[in-house]
């Protein structure tokens, strides 16, 4: 390609990106109205008043009005007396995506199965921004234990489950997790957790007692993509009884979970988990560890 080529061709690359620079950015207020509000209500456990959605959006309420009417008879907002909070339809929308209902299909029949086995109950969370959330639940056979509520919003760094979601991905991508979680996290802290999920990586399981709750100890196993990505972490918050010395303890607890999510990976095509028949602690090196 001779001189002159090559210039005309620099030419119209840089005509392009200029262009592109120039493109406008349309505006579509009753849009930008209607995000609004979902955003902040999304961040509201009992709701807002339509006069404190406007104050707090820096509107007038005939401004928000109309839109509030059209959301709330969407099911996108549901109205409480004078108040109004975000509804389930963004969560069940969620749902309906290809991958994460395959992912609930698959999950379901194998986490209640599970809670049977082991008389405990069992959550799966998924990565969402800087913590977690619940995507499914399943009490214990008796109704007694710890639950969570399907769409809670978790710590990532202080629970079994964040580690594991942690652990198992690129170390740029977990480094930055890690400080949006917690900027305030010294460089010795930020140095000491990343240890900490590297022993998570190398066990391929996480096992800790319950920073929040005393009594309860997370077992948690990741659900993994064909790269070995956790996708989604698959936890028994076990919960032990003094009252019931028949009930099955943690090594065994620990065995049936990593069997569910070992299942689990398989049918979703994921990084199988290689299940050692000589687990010796849930606290120890556990043979564990995902194949390609």
């Amino acid at each position: 390609m001779d001189n002159k080529t090559a210039q005309q061709r620099n030419d119209l690359t840089s005509s392009s990106a200029e262009e592109d620079d120039r493109q406008p950015i349309y505006a579509a207020p009753a849009l930008e109205k209607g995000l609004d509000i979902l955003e902040l209500l999304a961040k509201q456990e009992e709701g807002l008043t339509r006069r404190e959605i406007a104050e707090r959006l820096g509107r007038s309420v005939s401004e928000i009005f109309r839109m509030i009417e059209a959301l709330t008879r969407r099911s996108y907002l549901v109205q409480n007396g004078d108040t109004f909070l975000l509804g389930m339809k963004l969560f069940e929308l969620a749902h309906e995506l290809p991958p994460m209902n395959r992912l609930l299909k698959e999950a379901l029949p194998r986490m209640e199965a599970l809670a049977k086995a082991v008389d405990q109950s069992c959550h799966l969370t998924v990565l969402s921004g800087p913590r977690q959330l619940v995507i499914a639940q399943v009490d214990s056979p008796e109704g007694v234990g710890f639950s969570v509520k399907i769409g809670a919003m978790l710590d990532l760094l202080k629970s079994a489950s964040g580690r594991v979601l942690l652990a198992f991905r690129d170390q740029e991508e977990t480094r930055r997790l890690i400080s949006l979680a917690d900027p305030k996290l010294s460089v010795a802290e930020r140095s000491a957790f990343m240890k900490t999920l590297m022993k998570v990586a190398g066990q391929g399981f996480a096992f800790m007692k319950s920073n929040q709750f005393s009594g309860v100890e997370a077992i948690s196993y990741p659900i993994l993509n064909s790269r070995a990505h956790a996708i989604a972490a698959l936890t028994v918050p076990y919960v032990t009884r003094l009252d019931d010395v028949a009930r099955k303890p943690p090594l065994e607890a620990q065995r049936a979970l990593a069997k569910a999510a070992a299942e689990l990976n398989a049918a979703l095509g994921g990084a199988v988990m290689d299940i050692a028949d000589d687990t010796q602690s849930t606290q120890s090196s556990a043979k564990h560890r995902p194949r390609r």
